[in-house]
């Protein structure tokens, strides 16, 4: 009946936030395993020569659909929740810089998983698993809460995604929210892109399942 307050609805949002996030950049690789297994990835490779233009043009195709899906999250909840148009139209703003900016590292972090020979009706379903497990962690701010919740940071990608969306939005608005200081996620935005680059360095072209 009453809108939350500012800090609230700020916290409670980055965590829908950091979810479509996560979900989106899950695609890009499950997306590209799929073609993998039909045997276009191989030949698409063969066609152009090169696998990273293919990769990178799923990565900008994936950041659209993530655009368009935060905009129209962020409007929705915005409009229920906040009355003022610059609160609305601020909010907004933080969505979409904060789910683009820890889209990317996701993204090529999720590449790695193209290094092993899986499908991806399998690869959906320990996702989907993970996803849960990281979902109730995250929720439950245990990384907070424990000396050693530097580590989930690290390994939980949905826990970094929402301390990267937290991070900005205290830029943006001046607000200080619960979080993890600038350095822990800065390093962990580094170490997701080289270990996305690695995977793109090593991933399976061709499907060890299926004769493509």
């Amino acid at each position: 009946m009453s809108g939350p307050d500012a800090y609230s609805f700020y916290f409670q949002a980055s965590m829908f936030l950091a979810y479509i996030t996560f979900v989106m950049s899950i695609e890009v690789t499950t997306s590209l395993i799929s073609m993998r297994e039909n045997g276009f990835l191989k030949m698409f490779k063969f066609v152009s020569g090169n696998k990273y233009p293919m990769i990178f043009g799923k990565i900008i195709t994936q950041l659209s659909f993530l655009t368009l899906s935060i905009l129209l999250f962020s409007l929705v909840i915005s409009l229920f929740s906040l009355s003022n148009t610059a609160d609305i139209i601020l909010f907004i703003v933080c969505s979409l810089v904060t789910s683009l900016c820890g889209a990317i590292p996701a993204m090529f972090f999720f590449l790695v998983l193209m290094i092993f020979p899986m499908k991806q009706e399998s690869l959906v379903t320990i996702l989907n698993m993970l996803l849960l497990v990281f979902l109730l962690v995250t929720a439950n701010n245990l990384a907070h809460s424990m000396s050693w919740g530097i580590i989930l940071l690290y390994i939980n990608p949905l826990e970094l995604v929402r301390a990267l969306n937290l991070l900005i939005t205290e830029f943006i608005t001046g607000e200080q929210y619960d979080n993890f200081s600038m350095a822990y996620i800065l390093f962990g935005l580094i170490l997701y892109i080289i270990i996305g680059f690695f995977g793109m360095r090593y991933m399976r072209i061709v499907s060890s399942t299926n004769r493509t």
